[in-house]
């Protein structure tokens, strides 16, 4: 009778396993979601900054002055699942939609200090997720 009480599990044992799982859940997953933003900052913000700068700057030098965004006519911006844009005459913003996590957090790039920064809800991007843009 002394081998069945060896082969049970206690409920310490039980919680022990529990705990550990859980705490590799909750290292493993704010990276894995962290890396999945930071790829779509990269593929989305980056190229539409990129083409947003470059058809300014164009529209600029044909007529003196700085366009609205709607001028420009870039439909990456309609089609952006993740991002809704916006320009001043020197800043472009990226505001975050309900797709990336939580909307109203902003990716401001002021193009004439050449400065990132963010704003918006506070903790929704990272500011070392910018690094590599």
């Amino acid at each position: 009778m002394a081998d069945k009480a060896d082969k049970r599990v206690s409920i310490i044992e039980v919680l022990m396993v529990i705990l550990i799982v859980g705490i590799i859940v909750i290292i493993i997953f704010p990276s894995i979601d962290a890396k999945r933003k930071i790829e779509i900052i990269n593929n989305n913000v980056k190229p539409t900054f990129n083409t947003i700068l470059e058809k300014n700057q164009d529209f600029y030098e044909e007529n003196g002055y700085r366009p609205f965004l709607s001028q420009l006519n870039i439909s990456a911006l309609n089609e952006s699942e993740y991002f809704s844009y916006d320009m001043t005459d020197s800043t472009i913003i990226a505001e975050t939609k309900s797709e990336f996590g939580k909307p109203g957090a902003k990716i401001i790039y002021n193009f004439e200090q050449d400065r990132w920064q963010i704003g918006g809800k506070e903790g929704v991007v990272k500011e070392y997720w910018l690094g590599g843009i």
